[in-house]
């Protein structure tokens, strides 16, 4: 017997088997229903109406973030420098504050 056969014979045993518990109820059928899906906005709709108000927009945005990350830096800045170097002396080439900040810094534009 063809491994094709023995698959069909497999399924149509395991429907009739589900038939089977169906009409004696030990299965109860649940017909699912499927759920709306909602329209997206395509990527070449711009929110703000025109391109020069959403450049306007994201340029404000990103001034105000600026901003923020300004204020703090010093305290940062602070808080790193009190954590101690477990590196080498002489294989160091930067501040171990100054890759706290880069790390910092990508962590936050990442997303």
């Amino acid at each position: 017997m063809s491994v094709r056969k023995k698959q069909s014979e497999r399924q149509k045993a395991r429907e009739e088997k589900r038939n089977e518990d169906i009409r004696t109820g030990r299965v109860i059928r649940v017909h699912h229903e499927e759920r709306k899906k909602k329209k997206g906005l395509p990527n070449r709709v711009n929110v703000k109406g025109s391109a020069s108000e959403q450049k306007e927009d994201d340029q404000d945005t990103v001034e105000k973030t600026a901003a923020v990350y300004r204020q703090m830096l010093p305290s940062l800045l602070n808080n790193f420098s009190k954590i101690k170097d477990p590196r080498a002396p002489h294989k160091v080439k930067h501040k171990i504050t100054t890759l706290f900040i880069y790390g910092v810094i990508m962590l936050v534009f990442q997303f």
